[in-house]
This record gives structure tokens, C-alpha cells and sequence, in this order.
């Protein structure tokens, strides 16, 4: 019994830190396509916004409109991106981490999450 209680444990734990950012905050997540092989969200902050803690699959962004962004993570280290027009890279799976517009402009990013690979 004492091992099933850990195991639940473990699995609420991982559900509670593991958020979908689209549930978590539908204002700026929009999604643009979901199949079975990816989903395509687009991702809009106006200055001063933040979204609640969420985390993100691997995959690959694209910037659609320029910003600044602070991301925390929940063991309290953030960093500031400063998103440039056209950027675009490949994003290993990111823990969890709140986000929020510092700058002064709306800034939006497309990003294409990948079914199958490793979350974090």
C-alpha cells in the first residue's frame, strides 16, 4: 500500500508541474493545427502579460512579431529573451516556467510542438 501511495504521488506530481500551456492560458495560446504528429501554436503577449506556469515539448519556434520576454522557472531561475523578427531555432522540451511581456510591444511567436519527443 505504502509503495501504490508513492507511486500516485509521483504521477500527481509530474501532472501538476507537466501543464499544457494552451489550458493554462487560452487568452494567448491559440492552436493552429493538432494531428497526431504535431501541434502548431501560436503564442501572443501584449506588454505587461504573463501566463501561468506551463511547459512546452520539444520543437521548433518561429517569431512573428518582436519582444521581450521574462521566463521563470520554477526552481526561480529566469532569463530574459529578447525575440527579433524572423528568429527561429529548435527548443529542447522546457520545464516549467511562467512567462511574461517586459517590453513595449506585442510580441508573437508560432511554435511547433513534436508528439513524440521527450517532455520534460
Amino acid at each position: 500500500m505504502k509503495k501504490l501511495f508513492v507511486v500516485l504521488c509521483f504521477f500527481t506530481a509530474l501532472t501538476l508541474t507537466a501543464q499544457d500551456a494552451v489550458k493554462v492560458a487560452p487568452k494567448n495560446f491559440k492552436v493552429l493545427v493538432d494531428n497526431e504528429h504535431v501541434r502548431v501554436i501560436q503564442d501572443t503577449l501584449a506588454p505587461g502579460e504573463s501566463e501561468s506556469q506551463h511547459t512546452h515539448p520539444a520543437g521548433w519556434y518561429y517569431v512573428v512579431s518582436p519582444g521581450k520576454m521574462k521566463v521563470t522557472y520554477a526552481d526561480g531561475k529566469s532569463i530574459i529573451w529578447e525575440a527579433k523578427v524572423g528568429e527561429q531555432a529548435w527548443m529542447d522540451a522546457e520545464a516549467a516556467h511562467t512567462s511574461e511581456n517586459i517590453g513595449t510591444t506585442t510580441l508573437s511567436y508560432v511554435l511547433v510542438e513534436v508528439k513524440s519527443a521527450a517532455k520534460k
